[in-house]
């Protein structure tokens, strides 16, 4: 889970300007659901962070009304060429990179995280107890991650279910499904091997979370996700195979480390399987003798009197 803290922000913060009032209208009503408490809490602990920092600038203390103008100027993709707005697109940024990293699009409405750093800075009465954002942040985020894990297994379940049906559609004993696109006629890797590929990986909606693009890349077979591991033990060299794999051999209940594919999330891959051969093998540890271990306590010794 990714912190709830953007202490990113105080290092991009870093224009400042005499501080004004005023504002574009952020305030909101009354939070009438947890995704409009995530997002006024989330906007409170960004609002406390740049009020600290606007302090210690003293006489050069930010210009909230700048500030706020350049939060919604990124968070509505609106392009401005004014330095006073860097502070408020740094911060804006840092919203939408929390909303869409935990998947909240939908759920959580950019507004009440800006409304909750306003009222911090203009001192306005605030609507939710600082002293609960963590508790409260905890616990929400991890009923939004459990909700969407069941949620992702669910759907990806269905998915396999609907793939198996497919003629050309194969299984192993694992849950790894697998479609031929191409067979080759080169060896075969083992678990051990250094293959190189092209691939293209996209979630069950489509969405392609990562390709290799224009170079094929390589990298050791030990040290990939279980599914690739095991599917490209499949496919001789010169093979053109599509995965579809389960959670389960996958990224599991954690998801990818950069946010972009979920927990339990059902992945599939199409995969070129370009080249593949065996890691150099690693010279074994040579063992020490009772005598060379003495002769090198000696030397120490001796050094060590020097």
């Amino acid at each position: 889970m990714k912190k709830i803290i953007v202490s990113a922000i105080l290092a991009a913060v870093i224009i400042s300007c005499n501080k004004s009032g005023g504002g574009s209208g952020a305030s909101v009503g009354k939070l009438e659901n947890d995704d409009q408490k995530a997002g006024y809490a989330y906007g409170l602990n960004i609002g406390q962070q740049v009020e600290q920092y606007s302090q210690s600038l003293k006489e050069d203390s930010l210009n909230y009304a700048e500030l706020e103008k350049g939060i919604w100027d990124y968070i509505n993709n609106s392009s401005k060429d004014r330095d006073s707005y860097a502070q408020g697109q740094s911060i804006g940024m840092a919203i939408q990179g929390f909303i869409k990293g935990q998947k909240l699009e939908g759920k959580v409405d950019p507004k009440f995280a800006v409304a909750g750093i306003m009222d911090v800075l203009k001192k306005s009465e605030l609507k939710f107890s600082k002293d609960s954002i963590g508790m409260f942040m905890q616990t929400y985020m991890q009923s939004n991650r459990d909700k969407m894990s069941a949620e992702n297994l669910e759907k990806g379940n269905k998915f396999l279910e609907d793939k198996k049906k497919d003629s050309k559609v194969k299984a192993t004993a694992s849950g790894l499904l697998y479609e031929v696109v191409k067979e080759g006629t080169g060896a075969l890797p083992t678990a051990t091997s250094i293959v190189k590929v092209n691939y293209k990986g996209k979630l069950i909606d489509g969405k392609v979370f990562d390709e290799s693009k224009k170079e094929p890349v390589e990298f050791p077979l030990a040290n990939v996700i279980p599914g690739w591991t095991e599917g490209l033990q499949l496919m001789k060299v010169g093979s053109k195979y599509k995965f579809y794999i389960p959670a389960n051999l996958g990224y599991g209940m954690n998801g990818s480390p950069d946010g972009a594919i979920g927990p339990n999330e059902t992945l599939e891959f199409e995969v070129e399987l370009l080249e593949a051969k065996e890691a150099p093998a690693q010279a074994p540890q040579q063992q020490l003798t009772p005598e060379q271990i003495q002769q090198l306590m000696q030397q120490q010794q001796q050094q060590g009197g020097n």
